[in-house]
Order: structure tokens, then C-alpha cells, then sequence
């Protein structure tokens, strides 16, 4: 067995000669091939008239604005972004395509619309540094050519010196405030009274005329700690007269109009229109008692306001 693979890789005198003079000749054909490849690689190709033009339209988009790509025997023109434009503009008014051509960024001009959308203007020229985005070199590269239209500049930069024709700038006189000891009735003052109450401005005097008119009328000065937010000891500077106060007709009002008031809820005024639809009118506040949905406060609150009349 053993000679037997020997044998099956001897070979003669003759053969050796044979695979040699092979391998020669498959070497040979190797070092030919990678020869004319190298050496066509080296030499330029003879251009066409067709291929002359390609290259043509290429080293001239070099010279131009634009790049000239070739690709596959064609060409395509890509503009590159041109020189920022300088020109007088104002940032209240400017189109888009004004504000493109002086070289905002097209984010930086939406930011722009969207601050005009918003309300804002630009009062003066330095204003416009606060823009998202815009860098130091733009802004001082853009300040001179900046130019804000009056009706957007601020009163103070138009008459720095005061208004034309006159001296000083009026202002509106001051409101003048009670002094201690003054007392004023709650349930007959307008607004232009109390906001002569020292703590009492446009805001609160509305405040107390709005829910004195839900209410019907204060009973007690105490009322005024169930609105909140007023004043501490602001019930000194006021008197209630009881008598002038409107009533709560339970009788005769329907749920939405026993609801506006303030000791009233949509479920108490349901209770009261049911009960006089089962039992007639009411005669007494006593009779709402039965109901959850009135606490003995509740009752004690309402009781200046009821009347039984029918």
C-alpha cells in the first residue's frame, strides 16, 4: 500500500521537464498581463469629441459659481450658495427672500416670522442680536444696514428730549386715598369710591362691586374674607346697612338663576325646585333641612337672603 502512493506521485525525467517548461509559460502570461495593465493605466486615453465636451463644462464650472459633476457621460449643475448681499433693511418688514439674499440662514428666518407672529418687534437695532443663532461676525456684518421704521422705534428713542412743543410729558394725577376714620357704606359705594380705600385698586374695587351684586347685597363686613386675596383689615374702612340687600325668591326662581348665587350650588337649587314641585311652596328655610345636601351653615348663610314670597 505504501508503494502504491509513492508510485502515484513519482514522476519521470521527462515529466519534470514537462511541468517546468508549464510553469514557465503560465509565469510568462502573469507578468505580460499585469505589464499592459500597468502601462495602460500610464497612458492617457485619446478623448472623443463627446468626452472632450464633459471635461470642457467641468474645468469651467471650477472657474464659475458653479460645480459641474460628471456622471455616466452626463452633467449636472449645482449652484453653490452666493456671496451674502448687503443692502439697508428693517427686521419689522423684510420678506424671506430679502433676508435669504443677506445670508440668514432659512431656520434663522423662520425664527424671524415666528417672533413677528408672536407680537414681537424690534424697537432698535441692537435688538436684532437676540435673533437664535445669528453669530457675532453676522450681526456686526448686518448692524449698519439696519434700519427701523418709526411707528416700531420706542417714544423714548424718537423724543429722547420729551414730546415736541412741550416741556415735560404729563402724567395722569395721582388717585387720591381716604384718610383714617373714613367709612364707607359697602352696599351703595361704585368703584370710583373704593379705590380711594388705601389697599383698594381698579382690580379689587371690581372684585367687591361683582360679588356684592351676586350676593344681593352684604349683610356683614365679614362677607368680604369669603372672597380671598383682599387686603388684611380692609373691613375697617366699611359699614353695612342690613336693609339694602335684594332677596332670594325660592319660590319663584329656577335652578339656573338660584345657582349664580354664591351660597348656592346646582345640587341645592335642584333640591329646592324639586321640593316645590312635590310639596308646593316652601314656607320655611327649616324644611330644607331634611335634604343632605344643606349643612346647618348652609342654612344659617341663607337665611338674610330668603323670602317665602310666591
Amino acid at each position: 500500500m505504501r508503494r502504491t502512493w509513492r508510485n502515484l506521485f513519482y514522476f519521470s525525467k521527462a515529466d519534470r521537464r514537462a511541468v517546468l517548461l508549464l510553469a514557465g509559460v503560465l509565469m510568462g502570461i502573469v507578468l505580460s498581463t499585469s505589464f499592459f495593465l500597468w502601462f495602460d493605466r500610464r497612458t492617457p486615453a485619446k478623448e472623443d469629441s463627446g468626452d472632450s465636451l464633459v471635461y470642457e463644462r467641468f474645468f469651467a464650472g471650477l472657474k464659475s459659481d458653479t460645480v459641474v459633476v460628471v456622471r455616466s457621460g452626463q452633467t449636472y449643475g449645482q449652484p453653490v450658495k452666493a456671496k451674502p448681499a448687503t443692502f439697508f433693511f428693517d427686521p419689522n418688514t423684510a420678506d424671506s427672500t430679502a433676508l435669504l439674499r443677506l445670508g440668514l440662514s432659512p431656520w434663522q428666518v423662520r425664527n424671524i416670522y415666528k417672533y413677528r407672529a408672536r407680537g414681537g418687534r424690534y424697537h432698535r437695532p441692537e435688538d436684532f442680536s437676540k435673533l437664535y443663532g445669528l453669530t457675532k461676525g453676522d450681526y456686526e456684518r448686518l448692524l449698519p444696514y439696519i434700519r427701523i421704521a418709526d411707528k416700531y422705534k420706542l417714544m423714548s428713542d424718537l423724543y429722547p428730549h420729551g414730546l415736541p412743543g412741550t416741556d415735560t410729558v404729563e402724567l395722569p394725577p395721582r388717585q387720591e386715598k381716604f384718610p383714617e376714620g373714613i367709612r364707607v357704606e359697602l352696599n351703595t359705594a361704585d368703584t370710583a369710591t373704593l379705590k380711594k380705600i388705601p389697599g383698594i385698586g381698579s382690580y379689587y374695587a371690581r372684585r367687591i362691586v361683582d360679588y356684592r351684586n351676586r350676593l344681593g347685597g352684604f349683610v356683614s363686613v365679614a362677607q368680604l374674607k369669603e372672597m380671598g386675596e383682599l387686603p388684611e383689615n380692609i373691613g375697617r374702612w366699611f359699614t353695612v346697612s342690613p336693609a339694602v340687600h335684594r332677596p332670594l325668591l325660592v319660590n319663584r326662581m329656577s335652578v339656573e338663576v338660584l345657582r349664580r348665587h354664591p351660597y348656592l350650588n346646582f345640587y341645592q337649587s335642584r333640591v329646592i325646585v324639586e321640593h316645590r314641585r312635590k310639596y308646593g311652596p316652601i314656607k320655611k328655610l327649616q324644611a330644607l333641612s331634611l335634604y343632605e345636601e344643606f349643612t346647618p351653615s348652609d342654612l344659617e348663610r341663607l337665611q338674610p337672603y330668603v323670602s317665602f314670597e310666591e
